[in-house]
């Protein structure tokens, strides 16, 4: 997650949903932005948190929890620790999750390593099929669905906006007002497929039963997010129920 400490903002950036577009915004709009996890972008909401000190890990009290302990000088109230841990705005970018799973596949397939890679996902996409990429991904549950990524349900929620990939630049404008925040005037796209209409007709051949795992594994996004997302359609935004 790249945080920008002066600002309090952050952007959780999920594979394959716009974010190194995002990202060069980001880091050009605040310049203290930097990674919690130097070299990994895409940390988890919610481990990332931990790593920042904003949300204790199982078993010891976070920087917010102690400080608010030393200034009130005895247990505080949940209210106040809420409060102080949802006070970091945190944006992150959704996409519909089969044509996510196909251009993360196409992407590791083309993209050029120092070294290859051992993770054993990636390197199906690099050597296998899709399919055999789509079972480990969905099925074996390598790659997080989007209500853990984002901790949808956790104390992070209040202050997250999810953004619509289809609708990425007017979501984002949306989000930036509310957020007091001059929206970009555009983004460049980056790390984007070529240009030509991509033929979703084979990958949904060979995904064939694994279509039914997609759903079942992104079932926040299939059955919720219509609800949450921002599009940037209206001045104000749709929040969780």
């Amino acid at each position: 997650m790249l945080v920008s400490p002066s600002a309090r903002i952050a952007f959780a950036h999920y594979p394959k949903t716009a974010g190194t577009s995002i990202r060069q915004w980001f880091v050009a709009r605040f310049p203290d932005a930097a990674y919690v996890e130097p070299g990994n972008p895409h940390v988890p909401v919610r481990e990332s948190l931990q790593a920042a000190g904003l949300l204790a890990a199982p078993g010891r009290r976070s920087k917010v929890v102690r400080e608010c302990l030393r200034i009130a000088g005895q247990v505080a109230p949940r209210s106040l620790v809420r409060r102080r841990r949802c006070d970091l705005k945190i944006i992150g970018v959704v996409r519909e999750p089969f044509e996510m799973l196909v251009s993360l596949y196409e992407y590791w397939r083309r993209c050029e390593f120092a070294a290859e890679p051992s993770i054993r996902l990636v390197a199906a996409a690099r050597t296998g099929g899709f399919r055999e990429f789509l079972q480990l991904a969905v099925r074996d549950r390598q790659l997080p669905d989007y209500r853990s990524y984002f901790d949808v349900d956790g104390p992070a929620w209040p202050t997250t906006r999810l953004i619509e990939f289809e609708s990425l630049e007017p979501g984002l404008a949306a989000v930036c007002r509310e957020f007091a925040i001059e929206p970009p005037a555009g983004l460049e796209w980056c790390n984007a497929a070529p240009q030509q209409a991509r033929d979703m007709g084979p990958y949904l051949a060979e995904a064939g039963g694994l279509l039914f795992e997609v759903r079942n594994h992104f079932r926040w996004y299939y059955d919720q997010a219509a609800r949450v997302v921002v599009r940037g359609t209206r001045p104000e935004l749709r929040r969780a129920a």
